[in-house]
Order: structure tokens, then sequence, then C-alpha cells
């Protein structure tokens, strides 16, 4: 017999602690509280106050500052009177250049296509969700943003750019250029959206919008097995 609506959401009005495998069922809590396994304590999902407004906000601002991050030189090298600048799709061009397109492939990716990625799905599902109008295509941009965020690696990239200005500046005068400020602006701005998402609110009122059964990880109440 085929599953009612009901019989489905009852199936997803659990969530099972990572940790202890400890049984909760799903409830509704307020935010900025956090839901805590009751067994062990480990937090299972955390409550930001004006979440949507915050995402939208801090993802709109990281793609703004991303265009000045990709125009201007993050560094300029100059030596004996020759000044050589850099911006940021220097690196995979480089090492595209000396034969290297697979690590060039990926550092693109990862420094420069993903995080433009990401910023972009967390502001099109925040658009869409604080105007409860839902696409077609919401449902996939939500569930692609929330994988996303693990590839951006903008920090490692200047992390690598940090070590660079270090150990070059022994041997040429090396000077700091907009494109690195405002790359390290996207970072903060990245960070500070991926703090605010909670894709668990935007589930929800998706499933509220369109009559059909969002992903919940919210859990306050613990189960026994008696």
């Amino acid at each position: 017999m085929a599953e009612t609506d009901k019989q489905k959401q009852s199936h997803k009005s659990w969530l099972a602690c990572p940790d202890c495998d400890t049984l909760h069922r799903m409830a509704p809590v307020p935010p900025p509280h956090d839901g805590k396994c009751c067994s062990c304590g480990r937090t299972l999902f955390s409550r930001t106050v004006n979440s949507i407004n915050r995402t939208l906000a801090f993802s709109i601002a990281g793609l703004v500052l991303m265009i000045p991050a990709n125009v201007y030189p993050i560094v300029t090298f100059s030596s004996y009177g020759v000044k050589n600048k850099n911006i940021l799709y220097s690196g995979p061009d480089y090492l595209f250049i000396e034969g290297l397109p697979a690590v060039a492939t990926l550092v693109f990716l990862t420094s420069i296509l993903f995080p433009i990625l990401f910023l972009l799905g967390l502001a099109y599902v925040s658009l869409w969700s604080k105007l409860r109008h839902f696409p077609k295509d919401y449902a996939l941009t939500l569930r692609a943003t929330q994988g996303l965020y693990r590839w951006g690696m903008i920090d490692v990239y200047l992390l690598g750019c940090l070590v660079a200005f270090i150990k070059l500046s022994q041997l040429a005068t090396v000077v700091p250029g907009t494109g690195l400020y405002c790359l390290a602006g996207v970072l903060v701005c990245t960070l500070l959206a991926a703090l605010s998402f909670d894709p668990d609110l935007l589930w929800r009122r998706y499933g509220a919008c369109t009559n059909s059964i969002g992903f919940q990880f919210n859990t306050t109440t613990k189960e026994s097995n008696a």
C-alpha cells in the first residue's frame, strides 16, 4: 500500500544524533536557541535570529566584493624597476601554462568558481524564501548550495598569498593590492553568510508553501526504546 503524506511526514520526524545515535523527535525551536542531544549534549542544529535577511545581505555583499577582487591586482611585485601585477586568476593561469592543467582547474574551481556559485546560491534561495515564492528549481538549488560550501577554499588561497608575500618580500618589493583586501572581504562575507544560513528554515518555508515535505532537522524530545 502506498504511504500517505502523513506517514511520510512521520518517517521524516526523527533525527539521530551523529555521535550516540539517540533518536529525537522533531519540534520547532525558536532562535537563537540551539538543539542539543539529550544523551551526549552534542549540538544538533543552531537557530540564528533574522537568518534569511542576514544571509541575503552577506551573500550580496560578498558578490559585490567579488567583482573588484577579480579585476584589481592582488599583489604587485617590483624588482630592479620591473613591476609584475598579479590578479586572482593569475594563479590558475600560471599553473596551466606550466603544464599542470589538473591543478590549475582545481585551484580555479575552489578559489573562484565554487565560492561565487555558493554566494549566488545563498542569495537565490534566501531571496525567494523571503518573498515566499519558490521556482521549480528551488529545491535543487538549495541542495546544491548546501553542498558547495565545503568546496570553496578562499581561505586557503589567501593563506598561500600571505606565505608568498612573506617569502618574496626578502627578494623584491611586494605591495598588497586592492584585490587582496576585496578578497579578504569576500572571505568574511562568505563566513558570515554561512553562519547565518539556516537550511532547515528554508526547507520548512518551501514545504509549507508548496505542500511538499521539506527536510527538517529540529529536535527537542528524546524518545525511549520502551
